[in-house]
């Protein structure tokens, strides 16, 4: 089976599920703020204990871009996994 990523030009559209010490008061806005930084759009989902849902859209090399500085996040932010949940098929 062969994978292909979809082309550069292409938005996709994502649901992260970021697990760990995320409950800082400062963490929506720092998303919402690298989120527009990056030219993506940006839904703060469902958020518990230990977990908020996010949905982001854009193309794919700046959503990757994306998790990788929520995986990074703000010194207050402890972030152990983001899990990802295509919401669009690949073409």
């Amino acid at each position: 089976m062969t994978i292909s990523a979809p082309p550069a030009n292409t938005a996709i559209r994502e649901r992260f599920t970021i697990r760990g010490e995320v409950g800082a008061p400062s963490f929506p806005g720092w998303i919402d703020r690298h989120a527009r930084r990056l030219g993506l759009t940006a839904e703060l989902g469902a958020t518990a204990p230990g977990r908020i849902e996010l949905t982001v859209g854009g193309p794919p090399d700046l959503v990757d871009a994306m998790e990788l500085g929520c995986s990074l996040g703000p010194i207050e932010v402890m972030v152990d996994s983001i899990d990802r949940e295509s919401l669009m098929p690949h073409p």
